[in-house]
């Protein structure tokens, strides 16, 4: 098992926005992460990078805690994220964004960053606009820049805080597919929040559901479609 959260519990004052979830992802795997506006999941991404810490439980990687551990320590150690609002350096060029990545992530200061973050581009189909200051970018590139800057940083797992939010049809489908081809080729076990359902259930090997901080389901695609708790919870009226 790469990646195991274990009995995750958080309160902002006396509201529990996260209450004993369990959750774990295998090498090569990836898992949606679904649920209502305010169920948690951005929370738990919070709490995994070590921007909050958890009132109870444990989080591993690579059999290791991280509980304790800052936001750039986990990153070293091979854990990448996105946000959902997104967060690029709009003073830098479309290359320095990646090169932070590629300079300061997994492992520090690296060798060669440079033909790291280039190669980062090209996947991402940036490579043509690398001199372009993010700032000046579409927002669609944007949120590829920043799938880009966490690649570079050489992650084993990497958290994405719904990287199709404000997509076309188009620019949706091709994010997808770039998702698809980042685990293909890269071999990175991916955590997905996500609210549109199409791309989620067609690509996610695993969805987890979470509801009012509760995790209320887990399984393949086709049996979250029709699990009467999330369907009513979050899908839309339970199946007569």
């Amino acid at each position: 098992m790469l990646f195991e959260v274990k009995g995750i519990t958080k309160y902002f004052g006396g509201l529990c926005v996260l209450q004993d979830i369990n959750l774990s992802i295998d090498k090569g795997e990836i898992v949606g992460l679904i649920g209502p506006n305010g169920a948690g999941k951005t929370t738990l991404f919070n709490v995994i990078t070590g921007i909050y810490s958890p009132n109870a439980g444990h989080i591993k990687f690579r059999e290791k805690n991280l509980v304790g551990l800052s936001p750039h320590q986990i990153c070293r150690k091979g854990i990448a994220r996105t946000f959902q609002l997104v967060r690029v350096f709009p003073g830098m060029t479309a290359l320095e964004n990646v090169l932070v990545g590629a300079i300061y992530g997994k492992g520090g200061m690296k060798k060669r960053p440079l033909d790291e973050a280039m190669q980062c581009l090209k996947t991402l189909d940036l490579q043509e606009k690398k001199d372009t200051f993010s700032a000046h970018l579409t927002y669609s590139d944007r949120r590829l820049l920043e799938i880009a800057r966490a690649l570079a940083a050489k992650p084993k797992l990497a958290l994405l805080d719904e990287p199709l939010a404000g997509l076309n049809p188009t620019e949706t489908s091709k994010m997808a597919s770039l998702i698809q081809e980042i685990r293909a080729s890269m071999g990175i076990s991916i955590l997905w929040i996500e609210h549109k359902m199409d791309a989620i259930f067609s690509i996610c090997d695993r969805i987890v559901v979470l509801d009012y901080g509760k995790k209320i389901a887990e399984g393949a695609p086709e049996e979250i479609a029709t699990n009467e708790k999330v369907v009513e919870a979050y899908l839309g009226e339970p199946p007569k």
